[in-house]
């Protein structure tokens, strides 16, 4: 035997350790299988790798698959389920491996497999075996596979009555479906076997990398070994695998490959350097690991000359300087950078700074950036199709205040919850990285990178999988106008930001501007970033009146282009949304080699109902005329246009959009404008929350709730963010205090306050109105069944106001039924609520009554002050 055919005697050999079937061999002829295992065979011969078979099947069927499927020849098998081992000889030969077989011996000492099986013979349910897959270690058996589960227990049975030597194993055969029944020595096993081979040869378990692709691989899959785990592997696997490596603190030992088979066990051996790497051209920015020890830094930096990468691991630190080309991005594959380890750009040999593309900032954004690699983590959304446009119900939500730990994976148990009301996707919260403690997410300045005190990036992979799983969709709020004033370092790297434009809350990205096309794609890259490597549904841009940008085509044009080509590879529809607080008929449009976007923002309803009920409250620029802009509305949608929020014109009012339009009662910013951060009850009261809920709910747009509105939870959401710098935050204090007069703001938390955030946590039984959440719930069941009707559409609608009483109503036709759903809602302003009650005509049965046992008489019904009912017609 060759020194590179022995493990043990050459230090420079790797070792595959592989399964056969579903794992190492190509699965139903698969072409590309079959290419994959010849490069495989190549670079073993090439790289110097040592090759270990371990599988349940017996020799003589291995030999026959080496020869069959063209596998490269074992230095080792281990077959038989695990009992038997086999090493190469200089002659080619197989010989077992007499160690290992006294060692079995020493189990089965008590009781000889000849006498197991006459203990066995009784049970008429099991046949054995063929001879040529008995051993002289295990005893094989078949069964129908519906008496399987009931045949082990009976032979279970017989080895506790006995105090028999032996385990079983057990599974069906996916090929012909037929009940299989393995006894071994105990706790012989495939994994216990290669355990014992490593220590029979004193090899390091990290040494070896595992692949495998079942439930019978699993002890090997979480001994230690550096792993990989197929595609084709069940996702429940993947998931157990996954756990059991975290728990074991191992976070670069697991490769989860999306191929199968045989093509995934070369992806994985590329990764874990048992064959070379392909070739390919990496343009996104960030860190890419490219193996498991390598990884691709890229940043656009054209302001500096040099740009070194300081890698920092536990043996030390070490500077690696990146190669600038003639577009000022710095790039370069450097050795020895694993995922995990931190890092951080020093720019013309001075300042260092963390990544502009980081994806994790786990000390904040001031510190150094974290090299994360996105395979490793275990998607078992597979068979998720996604929400259809017309289908959506959002529910926003701040991750921090969602829950008192506030974190993605506390998140996941409030699910269940939603589910229950009627949710069918979650909009979370701006989640890249934003100073200090606490913060609305819109003060982000790492773009790519996941909050810290939320959880790390597989913690909201965690959080995105669940709700697939649970039937949720997943929007995320995203910010492309500015960034944060706190740890925006972009400027020192490049020309990012306008030198012309300026936003209300700081400098404008540079959109148009020289060398704008960078910038264009850095966000690009970006938006689908979010989408790609968390599985999103939808992305959420936040006030894109102020994304400025004077060139054509325009940024939004861009991202909706990239975006676009992203949802080819999909599933499910990815579904695109524009804040812009007022109607915009262009982004809604469909143009030359433009795909309008699915929805956007349209506050109009909202606060047209606020400006009706308390017409002194100002929560927006906008100035909305009470009832008369409630009715236009309801009629329209919109009450504003533009990017200028100019009142809407007729030709604009032709246009109908509702099915585009999300609409709601509250959102974050319409709570936490208020400097007390009040909500809709506590400014008026929870009748009136219920009658202007139906108005909302029940109308033709895309409806969102705000995360409490359900429970009109007691919890106030007040403006809060905390800040490193001192003088920052008091600059946001005194800013906060000049938006409100004095008597207004009287009382009302600072946004530094830590106590502004804290008092926003809301997900305690004591903040819960739970007739509130009843409600709502009956609410979005109906809108469900008109949905699935085909009545709640803006083309069956029709709109109408009583505005001597303030009853509003929406009145859909049933095409199908020939009858009608009509809601009735009276909104009284808070300076009538000692109005008295009206009495209008019982058309139909009584669907819904926000009051509780309506007054009913001579086919009249009573609709009190803020009061609504549905009527079936």
């Amino acid at each position: 035997m060759s020194r590179a055919d022995n493990p043990l005697t050459d230090p420079s050999a790797q070792i595959l350790a592989t399964d056969l079937d579903g794992t190492f061999i190509p699965l139903n002829q698969d072409p590309q299988n079959q290419s994959d295992l010849k490069t495989l065979t190549t670079e073993f011969q090439s790289r110097n790798v040592s090759v270990v078979f371990v599988t349940g099947r017996h020799f003589a069927s291995v030999s026959q698959a080496i020869e069959e499927f063209q596998l490269p020849v074992p230095q080792w098998i281990i077959c038989d389920v695990g009992t038997s081992i086999l090493k190469r000889q200089t002659s080619g030969e197989f010989e077992l491996v007499s160690a290992y077989q006294d060692y079995q011996d020493q189990i089965i000492a008590s009781m000889p497999i000849e006498k197991l099986r006459e203990l066995l013979q009784p049970i008429s349910g099991l046949r054995l075996q063929e001879q040529e897959k008995q051993g002289r270690f295990k005893l094989s058996y078949y069964t129908d596979a519906s008496l399987l589960e009931q045949e082990v227990d009976r032979i279970q049975q017989i080895l506790d009555k006995t105090d028999a030597p032996y385990s079983i194993i057990h599974s069906v055969d996916p090929f012909n479906g037929d009940g299989l029944i393995d006894l071994l020595p105990a706790t012989v096993s495939k994994a216990l076997a290669l355990e014992w081979w490593h220590k029979e040869n004193q090899l390091d378990p990290t040494s070896t990398v595992f692949s495998g692709d079942s439930g019978n691989d699993l002890a090997a899959l979480t001994a230690g070994y550096r792993t990989i785990l197929v595609g084709n592997a069940d996702r429940s696997l993947a998931q157990r695998v996954y756990n059991l490596h975290r728990q074991s603190g191992w976070d670069d030992r697991l490769y989860l490959a999306s191929a199968t088979a045989t093509s995934a066990v070369l992806e994985g051996c590329r990764w874990f350097g048992l064959a070379a790497p392909e070739p390919t051209e990496i343009t996104r920015p960030g860190a890419t690991p490219v193996t498991s020890r390598d990884t691709h830094f890229r940043v656009w930096a054209p302001h500096c000359k040099q740009v070194h990468v300081e890698i920092n691991t536990d043996s030390g630190n070490s500077s690696h300087e990146l190669v600038r080309d003639h577009q000022g991005y710095h790039s370069g594959t450097i050795p020895q950078a694993s995922a995990n380890a931190c890092y951080q750009y020093r720019l013309d040999g001075e300042t260092t700074r963390p990544d502009p593309a980081s994806r994790y900032q786990p000390q904040g954004v001031h510190s150094v950036s974290q090299i994360i690699a996105p395979r490793d983590f275990p998607w078992a959304d597979e068979s998720w199709q996604g929400i259809e446009k017309q289908n959506l119900v959002i529910y926003e939500l701040h991750v921090g205040t969602f829950t008192q730990a506030g974190t993605f994976r506390a998140a996941i148990e409030r699910l269940p919850e939603l589910i229950e009301l009627g949710i069918t996707a979650v909009e979370i919260m701006p989640v890249a990285q934003s100073p200090g403690r606490w913060n609305w997410g819109y003060d982000g300045v790492d773009l790519f990178a996941v909050r810290n005190t939320y959880g790390t990036p597989d913690d909201f992979r965690a959080f995105v999988d669940e709700c697939h799983r649970s039937g949720l969709a997943v929007i995320l709020d995203v910010v492309y106008n500015h960034l944060g004033p706190e740890g925006n370092y972009l400027s020192e790297f490049g020309p990012y930001f306008s030198d012309k434009h300026h936003t209300p809350w700081g400098d404008a990205f540079n959109y148009d501007g020289p060398e704008s096309e960078h910038v264009r794609q850095f966000i690009v890259d970006n938006a689908v970033y979010w989408l790609e490597e968390f599985h999103l549904d939808g992305l959420r841009l936040d006030a894109v009146h102020c994304m400025y940008d004077d060139s054509r085509p325009d940024i939004l044009d861009d991202i909706r282009r990239g975006v676009s080509r992203h949802a080819e590879s999909v599933r499910w529809p990815i579904h695109l949304f524009a804040e812009t607080n007022a109607y915009n008929h262009e982004l809604l449009t469909p143009g030359q080699d433009r795909v309008p976007y699915d929805g956007i923002w349209c506050d109009c309803l909202m606060y047209s109902i606020y400006s009706h009920v308390l017409p002194d409250l100002s929560l927006t620029h906008r100035q909305y005329h009470g009832t008369a802009d409630l009715v236009e509305s309801l009629a329209h949608g919109y009450v504003f246009a533009g990017k200028d929020s100019q009142r809407v014109t007729d030709r604009e009012r032709a246009s109908r959009h509702f099915e585009s339009l999300v609409i709601a009662l509250q959102t974050h910013d319409s709570v936490g404008n208020h400097p007390h951060g009040k909500r809709i009850h506590h400014l008026t009261s929870k009748p009136f929350q219920k009658a202007a809920a139906g108005l909302v709910l029940l109308y033709p747009g895309i409806p969102l709730i705000f995360m409490g509105e359900e429970f009109a939870t007691s919890a106030p959401f007040p403006f809060f963010v905390d800040f490193e710098d001192r003088h920052l935050r008091d600059a946001v204090d005194v800013g906060r205090r000049g938006d409100y007069p004095p008597h207004v703001w009287q009382d009302a938390l600072l946004p530094s306050q830590a106590e502004a955030f804290f008092k926003a946590k809301w997900n305690e039984a004591s903040h819960r109105d739970p007739d509130m959440f009843h409600w709502y719930q009956s609410l979005l069941n109906l809108r469900k069944q008109g949905i699935d009707a085909g009545w709640l559409t803006a083309d069956h609608l029709q709109t109408s106001v009583d505005r001597e009483h303030n009853i509003f109503t929406l009145q859909y036709l049933q095409p199908e039924q020939g009858g009608t759903i009509t809601v009735h809602s009276r909104l009284t302003p808070v300076a009538d609520t000692d109005a008295e009650p009206v009495r209008i005509p019982l058309t139909g049965s009584l669907e819904l009554s926000s009051v509780s046992e309506p007054l009913i008489q001579d086919n009249e019904i009573q609709l009190a002050t803020d009061h609504l009912v549905i009527l079936r017609s």
